[in-house]
């Protein structure tokens, strides 16, 4: 069955560079909307306040999703922290065009603190996913998410293939700028382009993100990884799944402490 494709230009790339306009690459963007109230429904809380963090730009020296990263004037999210099941090497992982912008071995930094170098990025012609990934100290990472405020930061309790996430089904993103925000799937297994690359695979939700929330973790009503925010419209965040992002880097988001 072919793939339906999303109109071409109507996706927003939210990696940003700070100081200059919102625009990137020449793409259009469009005025920032609201993002929508959190739902009834909610991701159970599994985890506790952690003291060390303050905001999503200054959340001590554990790095987990959705806290606002850095490099040389770009600002994007983390997503999930992941383990290379060969090698035993973590990451934490964000946009592939965040880290194409950068360059890979570029520094990234979180409040001022350099967390490792970008190594990997899977954003090309026929990519099923759009995503990158910044090496990191083994014990810097953490199976966490900060949901809606700093008070409410979770586990991540395991994977979503992609057979789980169906139309209609919920989730939640925790962007660096948005915050939380939580909604429904509109549209799976589509096609996007992604500046100017058509990649497969990504998938639609209902709430709307803002520059500077590439690479937000989204998680569904169980808890467990969905995938990464790489674009927007108006109303609607684009995402690329877990198992999209493991097919392009063979990353896998850590579950427990021990990232198993």
């Amino acid at each position: 069955m072919r793939r339906k494709a999303w109109p071409r230009g109507q996706g927003v790339i939210l990696g940003f560079a700070i100081g200059a306009s919102i625009g990137v690459l020449g793409l259009p963007v469009q005025p920032a909307a609201t993002p929508a109230p959190v739902a009834a429904r909610s991701v159970p809380a599994t985890e506790v306040e952690d003291a060390s963090c303050h905001t999503r730009a200054d959340c001590g020296s554990r790095i987990r999703g959705g806290l606002r990263i850095t490099e040389t004037g770009w600002a994007c999210t983390t997503g999930f922290v992941a383990r290379d099941a060969r090698t035993g090497t973590r990451y934490v992982l964000t946009a592939g065009h965040c880290v194409s912008g950068s360059g890979l071995t570029a520094q990234w930094s979180h409040h001022g603190r350099v967390i490792g170098r970008a190594a990997l990025q899977g954003l090309h012609e026929g990519s099923r996913a759009d995503v990158g990934a910044i090496e990191i100290d083994g014990s810097d990472g953490i199976d966490q998410v900060v949901a809606s405020d700093v008070l409410d930061i979770r586990s991540v309790t395991g994977a979503a293939p992609d057979a789980s996430q169906t139309v209609g089904s919920f989730v939640c993103r925790a962007g660096a700028t948005s915050g939380w925000a939580c909604g429904e799937i509109v549209a799976a297994d589509v096609d996007a382009d992604i500046q100017g690359i058509r990649i497969h695979h990504g998938w639609w939700i209902d709430i709307p993100s803002a520059p500077g929330d590439s690479g937000a973790p989204v998680v569904d009503a169980q808890g467990r990884a969905a995938g990464m925010v790489i674009g927007t419209t108006e109303t609607r965040s684009l995402y690329s799944t877990v198992d999209g992002i493991y097919a392009e880097l063979g990353l896998r988001p850590c579950l427990g402490r021990s990232c198993d």
